[in-house]
């Protein structure tokens, strides 16, 4: 039954979290937090829904080490942890944010964590998408900040992250109403910026568009189930897996996500649940 994958996946997403969360130390690696928590997540009973995202200050999203990667946490980030379970298709989507041995940005981790607990109270059946991003927005600017307008929560379905329902971080006047057995996530961005994240550089997450003509898109498809992997992935299945990415890229058979970046910098803070809307109410699957 899909509600239980979703309920299970979120009680895994949920542990991987806060194991991640203690692991961000300073000069901690941060190649050895995302493949602890990736392995974790695996050890659990579930799959990996997406790369573990470990985006810090001005970077919002869709930054994960790449193979070999020595980078490590420095005094004063701002840490972006973003990860996913995945049981039969059946995705939990969360993330929460930490500073690294510094206590600067209080406010602004607590921005994001108090308009993601005011949405979840607009949830309801009934309810617009347009209400819960117009809450999300007036706590996060009581707070002297603002949201990331051009990033999104998004509903879920069976092996799709992103699903085509968009839950703003704003008033978007948009009429989309929820519904009995709707799965999505919300991730409220706040940022100290202007609120628009713009993405310049090439990250090491990707997407596969294309499972035929190429043995190598084959195995691709096979272990990512459509889902997005990381260069740490391709690393693990193929030997020649720069090689691999260089094609990939040119003749776009691999989408690779950017990573996106508030104005330099500016900070970003993000948390995020994944909620199951029953007739009698939200179910929080990643608490």
């Amino acid at each position: 039954m899909d509600y239980d994958d979703y309920v299970q996946a979120g009680k895994i997403a949920s542990v991987a979290r806060s194991e991640g969360y203690k692991m961000i130390e300073e000069n901690v690696k941060l190649l050895d937090v995302a493949e602890y928590v990736e392995d974790y997540i695996r050890k659990s009973g579930a799959q990996i829904a997406f790369p573990v995202n470990l985006s810090i200050n001005n970077e919002a999203a869709h930054f994960t080490p790449p193979p070999g990667s020595d980078l490590v946490f420095h005094q004063g980030d701002l840490v972006k942890l973003d990860l996913g379970a995945e049981i039969n298709g059946f995705i939990a989507d969360t993330a929460v944010t930490k500073e690294v041995s510094t206590n600067n940005w209080t406010n602004l981790i607590k921005a994001s964590e108090e308009a993601l607990n005011n949405a979840i109270k607009k949830v309801k059946v009934g309810a617009m998408t347009s209400e819960i991003g117009r809450e999300i927005e007036a706590t996060i600017k009581r707070y002297g900040y603002n949201p990331v307008y051009n990033l999104t929560g998004h509903t879920l379905e069976k092996y799709l992250l992103h699903a085509g329902t968009s839950f703003p971080n704003y008033d978007d006047g948009s009429r989309v109403k929820l519904y009995p057995g709707m799965a999505f996530a919300i991730e409220p961005f706040a940022t100290t910026g202007r609120g628009r994240v713009r993405g310049l550089e090439f990250g090491n997450i990707m997407l596969s568009l294309k499972n035929e003509s190429m043995e190598y898109l084959k195995d691709i498809h096979k272990f990512s189930r459509g889902l997005p992997f990381s260069m740490r992935d391709l690393a693990r299945h193929f030997s020649n897996y720069e090689e691999i990415a260089r094609e990939s890229e040119k003749k776009k058979y691999l989408y690779f996500y950017p990573v996106l970046k508030e104005n330099k910098g500016e900070m970003v803070s993000q948390t995020e649940h994944t909620i199951y809307l029953r007739e009698d109410g939200p179910v929080v699957t990643t608490l």
